[in-house]
């Protein structure tokens, strides 16, 4: 493994994280004087995932070029996040006042509960349709081989990513693995409503 040192201070790195900022501050939503603090925060990137970079899978200019973009995309991102930007404000449901009934009332007062589950799409479940849904489950579970049952356990408590390193097999496997247990949670009925 290189040391974390030596990436940042190859002189790809310094050319290309140069280039880079030089770029980034020709955009409209940044300026000549985020050049420094743009270099600085790519570096920082760098230095925090250096420890990721095995000479004998790639070579720096690409660990380097990958990282960076990636850096890139996520600054701009997240400066394209509208609840982010200095424009944004929230309203408060107490402090927005309709005309209900010929009253003046806060919209909170006059949202229904039907509306909120008419925005996200979340029905609550009668208790037949709630035993019929932990039936359907432990159906399907008891129709897996431990495994599966594993495998689903150590994806809902760490992850897709952390269980396939645990497991020492790539993401890909682990995502067709779930696939196959997804269908048969549809067949099941388990699917999508």
């Amino acid at each position: 493994m290189a040391s974390s040192h030596i990436i940042v201070s190859d002189p790809f790195t310094v050319t290309f994280i140069r280039a880079k900022a030089r770029q980034l501050c020709r955009r409209s939503d940044f300026s000549r004087s985020d050049y420094d603090e743009l270099r600085q925060g790519m570096r920082l990137y760098l230095l925090e995932k250096a420890h990721l970079f095995d000479p004998e899978r790639g070579n720096l200019e690409a660990f380097v070029t990958h990282t960076i973009k990636t850096w890139v995309a996520m600054q701009l991102r997240y400066r394209n996040c509208p609840k982010r930007g200095e424009s944004f404000t929230a309203d408060s449901l107490e402090r927005t006042t309709v005309e209900h009934e010929g009253q003046l009332t806060s919209l909170g007062d006059v949202l229904l509960q039907d509306d909120g589950r008419r925005l996200t799409q979340a029905y609550p479940r009668s208790p037949i349709e709630q035993f019929e849904l932990r039936d359907a489950l432990a159906h399907v579970m008891a129709k897996l081989d431990p495994e599966d049952r594993a495998l689903l356990a150590s994806v809902a408590e760490i992850g897709l990513k952390p269980t396939a390193r645990k497991l020492g097999v790539s993401r890909r496997q682990v995502t067709n693995a779930l696939n196959r247990i997804r269908q048969e949670c549809e067949k099941a009925g388990l699917g999508h409503n």
